[in-house]
């Protein structure tokens, strides 16, 4: 047996026109089902008319504020961490794909394995040179320098210094103070 719309009726509070009542009427009477779902319904719409209503527990608003808050927070840390991955994958790739170009043109450059292992060796044994000429210069000026300045001299820019460096890390510790900066 069909139960539609009467189901409708039975349940939503709607006021019907008579011909829709009258129909109801009719079906009511043949229909076991629809008897049941109106007793039943009347039954449950009554408990609800007679209960009171409840007001939630002190504080409610404020903890479905946070757990609200908590929840946006957890979807946005998530979302990030998809984005990172996702910039990562993506950042591996190119960096892979332009070490495979790299690759391919720097083999197409030199004409043998042994070519490209001369031209690195002589290149890192150049760097070597470098950097031992570096260092000696150094070591020179580091024997020289202090003759240069008397001891009342080097106080002087050892002061300089200093006051320099101490309005650098205030004005840093003040920048972090200002309002807006993370």
């Amino acid at each position: 047996m069909k139960h539609q719309p009467f189901e409708n009726w039975l349940l939503f509070d709607e006021t019907l026109i008579p011909d829709q009542a009258q129909a109801l009427d009719e079906h009511l009477q043949v229909c076991e089902h629809c008897q049941t779902l109106r007793q039943s319904w009347g039954g449950v719409a009554g408990l609800f008319r007679e209960s009171p209503d409840l007001d939630p527990a002190s504080g409610f608003a404020d903890r479905w504020q946070a757990r609200l808050k908590q929840d946006h927070q957890g979807v946005l840390a998530s979302r990030h961490r998809w984005q990172s991955w996702i910039t990562l994958i993506l950042i591996a790739n190119a960096v892979s794909i332009l070490g495979v170009l790299l690759g391919m043109t720097v083999f197409n450059t030199f004409d043998s394995l042994t070519e490209l292992l001369l031209v690195w060796v002589y290149r890192l044994t150049s760097l070597l040179t470098v950097i031992n000429i570096f260092q000696n210069l150094l070591a020179i000026m580091i024997r020289t320098i202090p003759g240069l300045l008397p001891p009342s001299g080097w106080a002087i820019l050892a002061a300089i210094i200093s006051a320099g460096s101490l309005v650098w890390v205030l004005s840093i510790a003040r920048l972090a103070r200002m309002p807006g900066r993370a």
